[in-house]
């Protein structure tokens, strides 16, 4: 094997470039829906209690976890001569933007209507309207990047590409528009209520989810060959039990769900402690730029570091960092001069490890489906990354749903009041808990105990096994079983290069 084979690139520049603005685009909508605004949107917005939304977010993340699978089964039985991935990127971006819009509508559209339960039902049927179209594009979009070539260096620069324009051009949504539009409508500088501002927000991000989103399905091309015989459906979900290294990243994931709090009590900690949304776009872009710091050193890492390293590394310098910034803070967490530089600081370190992380995490997927692959001849990219997804989303769910059900435990409660033009608005209250004010949980709950808590992840990673030596060998193994079917094919994945 010659070597200048062995380093053929297949994915050029402009397919990659493309491949991460639809990321971007995607990543507009979703962190709008992230723990750090979407429980403020329920309970302070739309005037549903913590309760109730804890419920429904627990709901929906039980559902995840069988809604994601079934996906990637779906996926994985797919066969078009557009490919088994693309079809769904092409369809999806046009419903994904109209149920956006329906969603982050609803407060708007029911601002009469003091009925609890009208609103409860509109809660869960626009969620679960989105969150169907966002796992139809979603799952095939991170299956694309183990599909789009079968070199692991192609990969790297797809995922870190996706992951830096998305933390970037996804990131103007949470970092910017949202904390600027919210304080501009509490200090009454613009017109509009917080139930307009959502409602604008959703408006932009359905046009990114058209512009960018589309991008992927357009022109992204699959080119590692897929087997021929079908599988069963049930095959696709038999295939988790045997994937051992698979159910491990599961598992790490779900210890570390409690970690994810942390977005959910820092919107509230802003809001009702430094009575400025807008700090978080300062912290939040002095991590943007830890993260390209983060995405510019990936490859210089992993020459030093496998990713099972990287991961480990990932949990335990955040939990260090958060730590450090709680007791810095402990005294004045409500004065902005002395906890902003604090959280500024945090987050420009985590910001490179979560970079790391952001790749790490996607990789170490393909490479679960790369050992499957080896194992039995059989690749389940749609099944594989559903699980990416699923587990990301149901760590937002659960976290979002247990941050948002403690906020009465320490003392954050919203009452509704009726004004002089017959609109309902919500009130918010904070008062004591466990012998200390509801500002200081907010600030506990916003730092140290994620941090603390995310350790647990690291346990499954001392039984993980596709690392070193013998990834290493599986990868130079399936190098050669594919330019074998290549070439028996005659075409296949060396044939077509970007």
């Amino acid at each position: 094997m010659n070597e200048k084979k062995k380093d053929i690139r297949y994915v050029g520049v402009k397919e990659n470039l493309l491949f991460g603005l639809a990321n971007a685009g995607q990543c507009f909508s979703y962190n709008m829906f992230t723990g750090s605004y979407l429980s403020l949107f329920f309970v302070k917005v739309f005037g549903i209690p913590p309760g109730a939304v804890a419920t429904m977010l627990l709901v929906l993340g039980i559902w995840d976890t069988v809604n994601d699978p079934i996906m990637g089964g779906i996926v994985d039985k797919t066969h078009t001569r557009y490919g088994k991935l693309r079809p769904y990127l092409l369809f999806v971006p046009i419903p994904l933007a109209i149920s956006t819009i329906l969603f982050w509508g609803g407060p708007l559209l029911l601002q009469n209507t003091r009925e609890l339960t009208v609103k409860i039902v509109y809660m869960y049927l626009s969620y679960l309207l989105w969150e169907f179209f966002y796992t139809l594009g979603d799952v095939p979009y991170w299956s694309m990047s183990a599909a789009m070539s079968p070199s692991p260096s192609d990969r790297t620069r797809a995922i870190a590409t996706a992951r830096f324009l998305s933390g970037f051009v996804g990131g103007i949504a949470t970092v910017v528009m949202l904390p600027v539009m919210i304080d501009l409508s509490n200090t009454h500088k613009i017109g509009w209520s917080l139930r307009e501002v959502f409602a604008f927000c959703g408006a932009i991000s359905a046009v990114f989810i058209i512009g960018l989103f589309s991008l992927a399905g357009l022109f992204v091309k699959e080119r590692v060959i897929q087997q021929v015989e079908e599988t069963s459906f049930f095959d696709a979900f038999r295939f988790i039990g045997k994937n051992k290294p698979l159910l491990l990243i599961i598992l790490s994931n779900v210890l570390g769900t409690v970690s994810s709090i942390a977005g959910v009590f820092g919107a509230f900690y802003y809001t009702e402690v430094l009575n400025l949304m807008s700090w978080s776009s300062l912290v939040s872009l002095v991590g943007g730029l830890g993260g390209l710091v983060g995405m510019m050193t990936i490859v210089l890492i992993k020459k030093h570091f496998d990713n099972r390293q990287l991961t480990i590394i990932n949990k335990v310098v955040p939990a260090i960092l958060g730590t450090l910034a709680f007791f810095c803070g402990i005294r004045r967490y409500d004065v902005w001069y002395v906890v902003i530089p604090i959280i500024a600081v945090k987050n420009l370190l985590c910001g490179v490890f979560d970079a790391y992380n952001s790749v790490v995490s996607t990789e170490m997927i393909g490479d679960t489906v790369d050992y499957m692959e080896w194992k039995t001849g059989m690749r389940n990219e749609g099944m594989a990354f559903s699980v990416l997804t699923f587990v990301g989303k149901m760590q937002g769910r659960l976290s979002t749903s247990l941050g948002t059900a403690l906020l009465p435990l320490i003392g954050y409660f919203v009452t509704e009041q009726t004004l002089p033009d017959g609109t309902v608005e919500t009130v918010s209250n904070c008062t004591e808990a466990f012998g200390q004010p509801t500002q200081f949980w907010l600030w506990a709950f916003f730092t140290v105990i994620p941090a603390v808590t995310g350790l647990l992840a690291i346990i499954p990673y001392h039984f993980y096994e596709l690392k070193g030596d013998r990834l290493a060998e599986i990868r130079a193994e399936m190098k050669v079983r594919r330019e074998a079917s290549a070439d028996e094919t005659n075409g296949g994945v060396t044939v077509e290069r970007g």
